[in-house]
C-alpha cells in the first residue's frame, strides 16, 4: 500500500536534483514529467496494482483510487480482497485496514513532508539526477522512463510511462529482492477542485 506513495515522493526527488550533464532525450522525458506534476493543484486517478512476490506464484490484483492536492495531502484506497487506506497530511502517515479495524500512524521527520518533496518541482530541471541511471525512448505521445538508482537501496529499477502531458499511465517497480510491483492509472483528472471531504479515511 505504501508502495506507490513512496514511488511517488522517489518520483519528486528524482525530478528536483540535479547533478549531471543529460542525454536530450532522457532530460526531456523527465522535464515533461515534471512540468506535470508541477503544473496541477490536485489530481485522482483509479488504479490497478498487481503485485507479484518472489517467494509467491500467485499474482496479486487490486483495484482502487489516488487522490492528490497541493501543499500537502495525499490518500490512497484499495479495495477488497485487499482492503487498505492510506492518508498523508503533510509528514503525518495514517494506515487504515478497515477489515481488521487496526489503524496505524507514522509521523515523517520533517524534510520528508509531502509539500517539502513537491517543492522541488518549482524549478525546470536541467541536469539529471545524481546517482542513477536513467533512460528514455519516445513511442508516439508515450514516453517510457527507467530509472536505475546505483546504490543498495531496496528498488533496482523503477519503469514509468506517462504521456506528452505528464499524466503517469503506468509505474513498474523492481526490487533487489525480487518483487514486483505494477500499477496501471486510468481516468486520471488534473485540477479537479477536490476538496477536504475527498481525503476522509472513515
Amino acid at each position: 500500500m505504501k508502495k506507490i506513495l513512496l514511488v511517488l515522493l522517489f518520483i519528486s526527488f528524482c525530478l528536483g536534483q540535479s547533478a549531471h550533464a543529460a542525454p536530450n532525450k532522457a532530460l526531456e522525458a523527465l522535464e515533461t514529467l515534471r512540468r506535470g506534476f508541477s503544473g496541477m493543484n490536485d489530481f485522482t486517478a483509479d488504479i490497478v496494482q498487481e503485485k507479484q512476490m518472489a517467494m509467491m506464484k500467485r499474482k496479486m490484483v487490486s483495484k482502487g483510487i489516488v487522490r492528490f492536492r497541493k501543499p500537502g495531502t495525499f490518500f490512497m484506497e484499495l479495495l477488497p480482497p485487499y482492503a487498505s487506506r492510506l492518508l498523508l497530511r503533510d509528514n503525518v502517515l495514517t494506515m487504515r485496514l478497515p477489515e481488521q479495524g487496526v489503524t496505524d500512524r507514522i509521523v515523517l521527520p520533517p524534510d520528508e513532508s509531502l509539500d517539502k518533496w513537491f517543492a522541488y518541482l518549482a524549478k525546470p530541471m536541467t541536469k539529471l539526477p545524481e546517482g542513477m541511471e536513467v533512460r528514455a525512448d519516445r513511442q508516439g505521445s508515450t514516453w517510457n522512463v527507467q530509472l536505475s538508482p546505483k546504490g543498495k537501496g531496496g528498488v533496482k529499477d523503477l519503469a514509468i510511462s506517462f504521456d506528452a502531458d505528464g499524466k503517469i499511465k503506468r509505474l513498474a517497480i523492481d526490487e533487489r529482492n525480487g518483487d514486483r510491483t505494477v500499477i496501471k492509472f486510468a481516468n486520471m483528472r488534473r485540477n479537479a477542485g477536490l476538496t477536504e471531504k475527498d481525503f476522509l479515511l472513515d
